[in-house]
C-alpha cells in the first residue's frame, strides 16, 4: 500500500522483503531476475491458492461422506397421545380435546404443521360449572398437612404462651 502510492520506495524497501521472504518463506528461492517484493507476492499468492485448493477438496470429500448422525421425528405419521393418568384428568375435567385423523404420509403431515406454524393452537374448551365448584368445594373440606418444621414451632409457641 504504502509502495503504491510512494514508487519511488520500492528501490529502498528491498532489504525490508527479503528480511520477510527468509522469514516466512525458508525453503522458496527467487526467479531469474525477481525483487524481493516480486518473490513474497507470488509465495503469498501460492500459499492462498494451495489453501483455497484444500479447503476445496476438504469440503468436496465431506459432501460426498454419508452424514453419521441424522435427526429422526417422533410421531410424525401418529397423532401424540397423553399418558394415561393426564389422560384420566382431562376426561374426568372435562378437558378432552378431539384428535383428529393423522394425515396418511409423514411429509403431509410436515407440511400441516409447517403451514400452522410451530405448535397447532388448539382451543380448549373453558371447564364446567360443575368441575369448578367441584374444586373450589373439594379444597375447603381438605386441610393442608403442616410442615414438620412448622409444627414444632408452633409448638414450642403454644408451651411458652401458655405458661404464663
Amino acid at each position: 500500500m504504502l509502495e503504491f502510492h510512494n514508487p519511488y520506495l520500492i528501490e529502498d524497501t528491498d532489504e525490508l522483503w527479503q528480511l520477510h521472504c527468509q522469514k516466512e518463506f525458508r525453503n522458496k528461492k527467487r526467479e531469474e531476475l525477481e525483487s524481493w517484493r516480486e518473490m513474497y507476492l507470488r509465495c503469498l499468492d501460492e500459499r492462498e491458492a494451495k489453501l483455497k485448493a484444500l479447503t476445496a477438496n476438504i469440503k468436496q470429500s465431506q459432501d460426498k461422506s454419508i452424514p453419521v448422525r441424522q435427526t429422526k421425528l417422533a410421531y410424525v405419521d401418529s397423532v401424540v397421545k397423553p399418558p394415561r393418568n393426564i389422560a384420566r384428568k382431562q376426561v374426568k375435567n372435562g378437558l378432552v380435546i378431539d384428535i383428529k385423523k393423522p394425515s396418511q404420509t409423514p411429509t403431509e403431515r410436515l407440511n400441516q404443521l409447517a403451514k400452522s406454524g410451530e405448535a397447532s393452537k388448539i382451543a380448549v374448551p373453558n371447564p364446567s360449572r360443575s368441575a369448578v365448584e367441584r374444586s373450589s368445594s373439594g379444597s375447603s373440606h381438605i386441610k393442608p398437612k403442616k410442615a414438620p418444621l412448622m409444627a414444632k414451632t408452633l409448638s414450642l409457641l403454644k408451651n411458652r404462651f401458655g405458661r404464663r
